[in-house]
């Protein structure tokens, strides 16, 4: 399976170093380009075998062709082109972009390339307009480069912003469930270009020419150094197709397996990197704890995970422990300050009321077992010192579904409908349940495992027999998903908050995430605050897609299903999840100039005016 990556901070180094880097970095390049082209014939066939991966396991299939507009199966114009290109990275193109036409946030053709280019600003776009938000201050000096957080990018190269981000969508991975969240994404790639998800990432050369807006209206052009690390990718090599004749005239190349994902060149310092106001822990994060997972029991874990594969946004990604605002008036820190706090918490005032504040920055923490410990403790704080609570999930990429149930059950004191999925119907997953629950049984597995084993092969082999592609609604965390009781002491005594809840969505609450916003939503348990979430409701497996090129891909094998029909702007009335996200019960987008600049000062004046409400409706 495809893992997370740290992000790599490509601080500078010493001088030796980076003068050793220079001199390695174009042998490097002109040793990969001395490898030869695929044939046509061997592009074909990659192509096809890409084809065959997503026919056979992508899950939302009737779904992409009915509302996305895209049939996957219609492999004509794709291949028309495939014949069409002229080198091996215009191939690699070809079949990003046939993935990228599903519109699927957890489902991108991926390079065997570790390369990276960064141009030591990150952007994003506010009101409609592309706006630097991070500088790296080590490698642009203010002295040289005076532009600042807020300013306008109008072109890069003598390409205006608007033409780039039509033209990177394609290459917007770990957020392209909808149609904002992919322009952010491809905003971003203007500045910072992965190889793995940006085929010709590569082509950027020493330094680029920018034209930047400043805020007194003044057009201002400078010449930007790119960073790059890694070792780009030019040609797929060329290797002997399969003939009969005993003799093969090519000699076969060898070539090594790069590590995979996206790893960010971060900024090594902005503008604003020395303030914390929030007062949170700014060390190096906790070390993830190890868990022993039985081999009977990896099966369902792969299943029990929606995530992106790393952090879309570089100044504030995917996991940041603190939100993308400054704290509200009055706010007092409760969890934050230390390197093993799994949450940021605390309490503000809002008239005469006390409300609670706590953000989630990711649904797969570094200690599962610590982080419930810690929001079973807040939640009883909460409880007994507050009249609402205010729960942050923006930019959270998701992780755990049944770390969402576990805590959805400290949110919601009632009994409550929790995940269901559809899953592709496939022999493969004959022989995985069916070695899982022989493998259960003979390890004495608790019941439920053998129970939920028992279910999947049992209904995965009926939609087999019944020639259907998907199997109805299934658990995931459990043997059951209707009627998930709250959380009790030992003596029964309900422990979930019982006041009014406020959740902070953008187009970055992701996968897990969205599942955790969805089943509040779907229970009536808690008020929607922000914009429509991504749209990323599967569960993708990682999987080698083309033999020649050695591509890899992720593939959506499940569909999230909600406890009821929802309608969502742009979309017919379905129970999914996928591209239709949540939509927000208040809408409200942080992504203004006026939040860039003001520290979010609006977005918390508004949903403070939000939680005022609550409290004096008893919602």
């Amino acid at each position: 399976m495809i893992k997370s990556e740290t992000a790599l901070n490509f601080t500078p180094k010493a001088e030796e170093e980076k003068c050793m880097l220079r001199r390695l970095f174009p042998m490097l390049f002109l040793g990969s380009a001395a490898f030869a082209q695929l044939s046509q014939d061997q592009k074909v066939t990659d192509f096809m075998q890409l084809v065959g991966l997503y026919v056979k396991n992508y899950e939302p299939y009737s779904w992409k062709r009915d509302v996305i507009g895209f049939d996957l199966y219609n492999v004509k114009p794709w291949l028309d082109r495939v014949k069409q290109t002229a080198d091996d990275i215009s191939f690699y193109d070809v079949c990003v972009q046939y993935v990228a036409a599903l519109q699927d946030s957890h489902d991108e053709f991926i390079l065997p390339s570790d390369f990276q280019a960064y141009l030591n600003f990150r952007v994003d776009i506010y009101d409609g307009i592309v706006l630097i938000d991070s500088i790296d201050r080590s490698a642009l000096p203010s002295a040289a480069y005076p532009f600042q957080r807020g300013d306008e990018l109008v072109s890069v190269d003598g390409k205006p912003v608007a033409d780039l981000i039509n033209a990177y969508i394609p290459y917007a991975a770990n957020g392209s469930g909808n149609t904002s969240s992919r322009r952010r994404l491809a905003a971003d790639a203007i500045t910072l270009r992965t190889q793995a998800f940006f085929p010709r990432a590569h082509e950027v050369g020493n330094t680029s020419v920018i034209v930047v807006r400043r805020q007194n209206g003044n057009l201002e052009t400078y010449t930007v150094p790119w960073r790059k690390l890694g070792t780009p990718l030019v040609t797929a090599g060329r290797v002997p197709s399969p003939v009969s004749a005993a003799h093969l005239d090519v000699p076969q190349t060898l070539r090594r397996r790069p590590v995979l994902g996206r790893g960010p060149l971060e900024p090594a310092g902005d503008d604003d990197s020395a303030v914390n106001a929030w007062g949170a822990w700014s060390g190096p994060p906790m070390d993830r704890e190890l868990e022993a997972v039985p081999d009977y029991l990896k099966p369902l874990r792969e299943l029990q995970t929606m995530q992106a594969v790393e952090v879309p946004l570089g100044f504030s990604g995917f996991g940041a422990p603190t939100p993308v605002f400054n704290p509200p008036a009055g706010f007092r820190l409760r969890l934050g300050a230390s390197q093993s706090d799994q949450f940021l918490s605390g309490t503000f005032p809002v008239g005469t009321s006390s409300v609670g504040f706590i953000r989630i920055p990711t649904m797969a923490p570094a200690s599962t077992s610590l982080a419930v410990q810690q929001f079973r403790s807040e939640i009883a704080y909460f409880n007994q010192n507050t009249d609402a609570l205010v729960i942050d999930v923006m930019r959270n990429g998701g992780g755990s579904l049944c770390y969402v149930e576990n805590l959805a059950q400290y949110l919601i004191p009632h009994p409550f409908r929790s995940i269901a999925y559809e899953i592709r119907a496939t022999n493969f997953w004959v022989e995985v349940y069916s070695g899982s629950l022989y493998n259960a049984i003979l390890s004495k597995a608790d019941q439920w495992v053998i129970d939920v084993y028992s279910l999947y092969l049992q209904v995965v082999q009926q939609a087999l027999h019944d020639n259907r592609a998907s199997t109805g609604n299934l658990p995931i965390c459990g043997p059951n998903f209707e009627g998930i009781q709250p959380a009790t002491d030992a003596n029964g005594n309900n422990l979930a908050y019982t006041k009014p809840i406020l959740v902070l969505t953008d187009e970055f609450t992701l996968s897990a995430a969205e599942a955790f916003t969805m089943i509040l939503q779907d229970e009536n348990r808690a008020v929607i605050f922000g914009t429509r979430t991504d749209g990323g409701g599967g569960n993708p497996g990682a999987y080698n897609a083309t033999a020649y090129s050695e591509g890899q891909a992720r593939v959506t094998r499940t569909l999230v299903t909600r406890a009821r029909q929802v309608a969502t702007p742009g979309f017919p009335p379905s129970h999914y999840l996928e591209n239709t996200g949540v939509y927000p019960d208040i809408l409200n987008d942080y992504a203004t100039k006026d939040n860039l600049l003001n520290g979010g000062r609006s977005f918390i004046s508004a949903f403070s005016d939000a939680v005022a409400n609550l409290v004096s409706q008893g919602h």
